[in-house]
């Protein structure tokens, strides 16, 4: 774990305000946990435990010390202070009141043993990675070093059913295989997920698609039957058939896409040096806080052919097909979207990906991929191009397994990568042309008032920008008038 000096002083003036007015704030959960399992993650957030009236010493302590305060859970007495740097640095601290009368109390209705531990903040403070005197009544540290996720109790998961999710979402992001009788001791608490929030059920899935271990993770939840509760929408795919061109069933193929999408987007290895860097860059931004494009592309993944049940049929020939599978995923994705509790543009982000990740593919059997085709991919696609780019190849890696052929794969990646590269060294040239003419000068020019007929024009000169043949002002005003006078379609 590492300790910026911006958080450790925050944190050690917090103790100090604590001590001075005699609360006890002992640091509880995930800061211990990693720090025993040696993760090296910059500190931003950080659980403390008070004896009792969390509310009103976070209240105060954010008064005191120039913090933010957001209450979080006032019925169970929780609410997170944050601190904000300068620079842009955030260090988020949770204060919750013990659950119980006593902190063995609450270390003991917690939900894994990995996550019961405690120890005060001022020892913590002292030495963050040493953890001498660390409070573990139930065994976390052993749990850990068994590489195991252990359950603080038979009433884990009926106290709360997100911790079904939860489980899932550690398993995945501490590399943790599930104890003996754990899925057991989960599945009769999978349907009462329907009652819990969309907010909540959204954190703990982007958490899981923010690993590299999402495609164990769906495989899990398809197990323990959780899409049945959640994604209805899916479960018509399982065991659907789908001819001799997909090795897997319609719900197979699409959590075997999430796992695609693990091995490539955790280094972008098969792709060329120059490529990898970007990528990374770009699947690493967030699209809001805390939830990046990474996470968004493996939830398109999950979801990209969520259509094809509706659209399945035989040809005569006896193939299976799925036309306009696509458009009907993404009005399947829409109301999806919603019940997750995502953002407007997040929501756009899946849709467009389920809605269009058949293009790339269609791009990539051309004879030639064209300025044009490219442009229009872009001005439709916008900054999810490459995000679209990704699914699709994730898709194709899903597809036939074994029976791939590899000299199209070699084609394909190579056509894939004709495609990315505009977008990230060249993207005045097709994606985004430089604008050689606005608007107003355009109505100046050809006697023109404000209308469609402007905005149009404007779009046939940037789309001959992207296909090089409009280089000046000049040239674009010429184009617009043949345009204007109908000479040219």
């Amino acid at each position: 774990m590492r300790v910026s000096v911006f958080a450790r002083a925050r944190l050690a003036e917090l103790h100090a305000w604590a001590h001075a007015r005699g609360v006890a704030l002992i640091v509880v959960g995930g800061a211990l946990r990693d720090g025993l399992l040696g993760r090296r993650e910059r500190l931003s957030n950080i659980d403390l435990a008070v004896a009792r009236e969390a509310l009103r010493v976070a209240r105060e302590a954010a008064e005191a010390l120039g913090a933010a305060c957001v209450p979080l859970d006032e019925a169970f007495g929780t609410a997170r202070l944050v601190f904000t740097a300068p620079e842009g640095e955030r260090l988020e601290i949770d204060l919750a009141e013990f659950r119980g009368a006593t902190l063995d109390d609450d270390l003991r209705g917690r939900d894994f043993t990995v996550n019961a531990l405690a120890l005060p903040l001022e020892a913590w403070l002292r030495d963050p990675d040493g953890l001498a005197g660390l409070i573990d009544p139930l065994g976390g540290r052993a749990a850990l070093a068994r590489r195991e996720l252990v359950a603080c109790g038979p009433a884990a998961f009926t106290e709360d059913p997100l911790r079904v999710l939860r489980a899932v979402r550690f398993s995945a992001q501490l590399a943790l295989s599930f104890a003996p009788g754990l899925e057991a001791l989960m599945a009769p608490s999978v349907a009462a997920l329907s009652s819990v929030s969309g907010e909540r059920v959204r954190d703990e899935l982007l958490r899981v698609f923010a690993t590299d271990r999402a495609g164990d993770a769906v495989e899990a939840l398809n197990r323990l039957r959780v899409f049945d509760i959640l994604l209805p929408e899916m479960i018509p795919g399982r065991d659907m058939a789908q001819g001799g061109f997909h090795h897997l069933d319609v719900l197979g193929h699409q959590l075997e896409a999430v796992r695609q999408s693990d091995r490539i987007l955790a280094d972008f290895r098969e792709f060329s040096e120059p490529l990898r860097g970007p990528l990374a860059a770009y699947c690493a931004q967030e699209v809001v806080p805390h939830r990046s494009r990474k996470s968004l592309i493996k939830l398109g993944c999950l979801l990209h052919d969520i259509g094809k049940p509706e659209k399945r049929g035989l040809h005569e020939d006896g193939d299976v097909w799925f036309l306009g599978h696509e458009h009907a995923g993404a009005e399947l994705t829409a109301p999806i979207v919603r019940r997750l509790k995502l953002s407007n543009r997040e929501g756009e982000m899946v849709c467009a990906l389920v809605r269009h990740h058949l293009r790339p593919g269609f791009l990539s059997r051309e004879p030639e991929l064209t300025r044009r085709a490219l442009y229009r991919f872009y001005k439709d696609l916008g900054e999810d191009g490459p995000a679209c780019l990704l699914t699709w190849w994730s898709d194709r890696m899903a597809t036939r397994g074994p029976r791939s052929r590899l000299d199209q794969l070699d084609q394909q990646r190579q056509r894939l990568e004709a495609m990315l590269t505009p977008y990230f060294f060249k993207p005045e040239e097709v994606v985004r042309p430089l604008r050689l003419i606005d608007g107003r000068r355009l109505m100046a020019e050809l006697a023109l008032s404000p209308g469609p007929q402007v905005g149009a024009l404007l779009s046939a000169i940037e789309e001959a920008q992207a296909e090089g043949r409009v280089h000046s002002a000049d040239e674009a005003l010429a184009l617009a008038r043949e345009l204007s006078r109908g000479q040219i379609a």
